[in-house]
C-alpha cells in the first residue's frame, strides 16, 4: 500500500534536512510523524521515524545530563496514553488521583505539579495510561512538554467550572497553539498549512460540586459543545468519574477482542486492543506475524449474525468479540 504523503509532510522533511541542532531535528521528525496519515502503507516509515526520534532524544539526553532528563520522559504503558492539560488549580492532580491509584501532591496553591506524573486508569479490563502535566500557558518554557503532548493518543482539557472555564479554555488553546497543536473533536482531524498538528481532545469540566459550576458548564456547552465532547465531573466527590472513563474509552476509538484456541475456553482476562476498523488479519498479526501469514479464516462470537460465524481475514470485529483463528 503506497504511503500517499501530503505536501505538508515534505515541507517538514525539508525542515529536518535544514535543522542544525538536535532539538530542531527532533521537532521536525515529530512534525513528520504527526502529519503522516495512519494506515498500513505508512507503518514502516512511522517505525523508522520513531527510531530516529528515540536515537536523537537519547543524544540530547546525554548532553543535558541523563539522570535529570529521565524525570521528563514518559514511557507509554497500557492500551493507550491520555494526557491531562490545564491551567493552574483546575484540579488535574486530584482528577488523576480519582481515576487511578496514584497519590499526587494535591494543594490549593498553583504549580504543585512540576514533572509529568503517569498512572494507570483501569476501564473495565482495559488499562489506560493517564499523565498529569504541569500547568500549560502560552509562555510555557518546558522544552520537554511538546513531545509528550505530541505522542499522546488523547488530550483531556481540564477546566474549573466554578471560576471562568471559557478563559481557561482560551489559555489552553493559546498554550497548545504556541506548541503548534490544536485540540479537535471526533471526525475533525485535518492537516493545517501552518503545520499545526490537530490532536483529538475531550473537555473535562471539573469541580461540578462547587457554586456557579452549573452556570460555567452551560457557558462551556454553548461555546464549545458543538466542537468538542464535554464531561462534567467533580474529582472531590467522584461525581461523573465513571462516565468520564467511558467517554475516554470511546474517544480513543479502540475495541477489545478476545481470542480462543479451537475447542478451548476464550481468554477473557487479556484482551487484544485494536483501533476501530481493524480486521481479523490484524488480530492474527497482533498474536504472531507467522499466524497472520497462515491465516485461512476465523470464527467469531459476539457481533456475528450467529454464534461461531465463519468469517474471512477481512472481517471487521466489534468490541468484546471472541475470535478463533484457523490456519
Amino acid at each position: 500500500m503506497p504511503a500517499n504523503l501530503p505536501p505538508q509532510y515534505y515541507a517538514a522533511e525539508n525542515e529536518f534536512r535544514k535543522a542544525k541542532t538536535l532539538a530542531e531535528k527532533i521537532e521536525a521528525l515529530e512534525n513528520m510523524l504527526a502529519i503522516m496519515p495512519k494506515h498500513k502503507g505508512t507503518d514502516h516509515l512511522r517505525g523508522e521515524l520513531r527510531a530516529k526520534i528515540a536515537k536523537l532524544s537519547e543524544e540530547a539526553e546525554k548532553k543535558r545530563g541523563g539522570a535529570r532528563a529521565q524525570l521528563y520522559r514518559v514511557r507509554k504503558e497500557g492500551a493507550r496514553q491520555v494526557v491531562l492539560v490545564g491551567v493552574a488549580n483546575a484540579g488535574k492532580s486530584q482528577l488523576l488521583a480519582g481515576l487511578t491509584e496514584a497519590k499526587p501532591k494535591v494543594a490549593s496553591y498553583p504549580f504543585t505539579t512540576q514533572y509529568p506524573l503517569p498512572a494507570i486508569m483501569q476501564f473495565e479490563d482495559v488499562p489506560i495510561q493517564l499523565v498529569d502535566l504541569p500547568s500549560i500557558t502560552e509562555e510555557s518554557t518546558y522544552s520537554w512538554l511538546r513531545p509528550i503532548l505530541r505522542a499522546a493518543d488523547l488530550l483531556l482539557l481540564v477546566v474549573d467550572l466554578s471560576v471562568d472555564p471559557l478563559a481557561e479554555m482560551e489559555a489552553i488553546f493559546a498554550g497548545l497553539l504556541a506548541m503548534r497543536m490544536e485540540p479537535v473533536g471526533h471526525g475533525e482531524e485535518s492537516i493545517s498549512e501552518e503545520l499545526v498538528v490537530q490532536k483529538k481532545a475531550l473537555v473535562v469540566g471539573n469541580k461540578y460540586d462547587l457554586p456557579n459550576a452549573r452556570d460555567g458548564l452551560e457557558f462551556l456547552m454553548i461555546e464549545y459543545g458543538e466542537r468538542l465532547p464535554i464531561v462534567a465531573v467533580s474529582a472531590e466527590t467522584k461525581h461523573g468519574l465513571t462516565e468520564l472513563g467511558k467517554q475516554i474509552f470511546e474517544a480513543l476509538e479502540i475495541i477489545r477482542v478476545y481470542t480462543r484456541a479451537p475447542r478451548q475456553k476464550a481468554d477473557l482476562t487479556h484482551p487484544i486492543i485494536l483501533k476501530k476498523g481493524s480486521t481479523v488479519e490484524d488480530v492474527a498479526t497482533n498474536l504472531h506475524r507467522e499466524l497472520q501469514q497462515k491465516l485461512r479464516y476465523a470464527q467469531v462470537w459476539g457481533s456475528g449474525k450467529f454464534s461461531g460465524q465463519r468469517v474471512s481475514r477481512h472481517y471487521t470485529p466489534e468490541d468484546k468479540d471472541i475470535i478463533e483463528i484457523y490456519t
